[in-house]
């Protein structure tokens, strides 16, 4: 059938004002053009869709049955014009990203750049969070990414995972501290002496010390550590660095026996629901190839 867009206007327009007139009004249209719309798509399904033997066209049977369908294909049609719209300009896309604590930012910074420059109207926002809320918020819709370590929780079934590469860990003390003089350091050994914990989302089963101060910031753990307060768990590269840069020139990377969590794994959830999905494509395999280059290079990821 060879009906239009413009028709199925026209007589859902006349349904909803009661009068051609009317809907010609409503349309920006001469009235003659509202009828002739409605006649040429009477014409064209073998139907009639108006009685016009009163002074107001009412809807036949017919009319009354295809008024809803008439309905769905205006929505679907003018859905299809935004879409497309988007696609072709770029803009009105928003993305809320959640990162857990103690997840780089680089490569996911890196990753946002390259979005942006493909989506130029591109916006949003990046929290550093705790795991469970990163979790929690992906799951509500809140934010449309999220990036965290560690174990997988019970997530929505409206979130998909992947998993990005793992983190390689290190101990670290005071050089100065009984640990840092050690030349072999075992586990035994480290619990014997306090540990500094900086992300509690990863404590299950890597609390090795009964003695524990807790803080919320990779770097304050470590300079706890360089302090001589205690030792702790960190991610190696970001040990190395320190240790290269000099500004804890009083931190050393122990000779340690393996540890039971060397690696944790990083994940990157996203919220399916989210009708760009093109735009999460794109950074989701963006950074996954960022990050599988990272891991062939031999880095740590920070």
């Amino acid at each position: 059938m060879n009906w239009t867009i413009e028709q199925l206007r026209a007589f859902v327009t006349a349904a909803e004002k009661g009068s051609f007139s009317a809907a010609g009004r409503a349309l920006g249209r001469a009235q003659s053009v509202v009828s002739t719309h409605i006649a040429m798509l009477e014409d064209t399904l073998g139907v009639e869709l108006f009685d016009r033997s009163s002074r107001s066209p009412v809807l036949t049977e017919a009319g009354r049955d295809l008024l809803p369908e008439a309905n769905a294909v205006l929505r679907q049609s003018h859905r299809f014009d935004s879409c497309a719209i988007a696609q072709f300009k770029g803009d009105a896309v928003k993305l809320n990203i959640s990162i857990g604590h103690s997840v780089s930012f680089q490569s996911i910074s890196e990753s946002i750049a390259e979005l942006s420059r493909r989506f130029p109207f591109l916006s949003g926002s990046v929290h550093i969070e705790a795991q469970k809320d990163v979790w929690r918020h992906v799951a509500e819709g809140v934010s449309q990414i999220g990036i965290v370590m560690g174990e997988l929780p019970t997530f929505s079934t409206n979130c998909e995972v992947l998993c990005l590469g793992q983190l390689q860990y290190c101990v670290v003390a005071a050089k100065d501290s009984p640990l840092g003089r050690m030349e072999q350091v075992s586990h035994q050994e480290l619990t014997q002496y306090p540990q500094i914990v900086f992300n509690r989302s990863l404590d299950d089963g890597r609390r090795q010390s009964s003695q524990c101060w807790e803080v919320n910031d990779v770097f304050m753990a470590m300079y706890w550590a360089s302090l001589g307060i205690g030792w702790t768990a960190v991610p190696l590269g970001l040990a190395r660095r320190i240790a290269n840069d000099g500004s804890m020139r009083n931190l050393a990377i122990l000779p340690l026996e393996l540890l039971d969590f060397t690696a944790i794994n990083i994940y990157l959830v996203s919220n399916m629901n989210f009708p760009r999905h093109d735009v999460l494509e794109a950074f989701r395999l963006d950074l996954k190839e960022r990050y599988r280059k990272l891991m062939e290079g031999g880095s740590a990821f920070f």
